[in-house]
């Protein structure tokens, strides 16, 4: 199954983000979930406000496992994470399905 976290960023934990990025990164390359896409979201200035984890997993929980082992997740990077079963109807991940 695919799963979708989207998360939203504290705009008040800017200086916990530039503490915890390259331990974030490290986690999302860790291996430890197959992450088909991932990458941040920005807003109309082009600012970031927060990322998006597609995956392939076995489970919701799995992804719940991983992003609750997310050093932003961990250290209030995000004020708000969301996950999601996802059943793409249109485009690559679609067709491989």
């Amino acid at each position: 199954m695919l799963a979708v976290r989207v998360a939203i960023s504290d705009p008040n934990k800017d200086s916990v983000r530039k503490i915890y990025l390259e331990d974030h990164k490290r986690h999302l390359r860790s291996g430890q979930l197959s992450i088909l896409q991932s990458g941040p979201i920005m807003n109309d200035s082009g600012i970031g406000e927060g990322g998006v984890v597609v995956a392939d997993v076995g489970s919701l929980e799995e992804m719940r496992r991983f992003s609750s082992a997310d050093p932003f997740v961990v250290h209030g990077v995000y004020r708000d994470v969301v996950i999601y079963e996802w059943r793409p109807t249109i485009g690559a991940l679609a067709s491989a399905r």
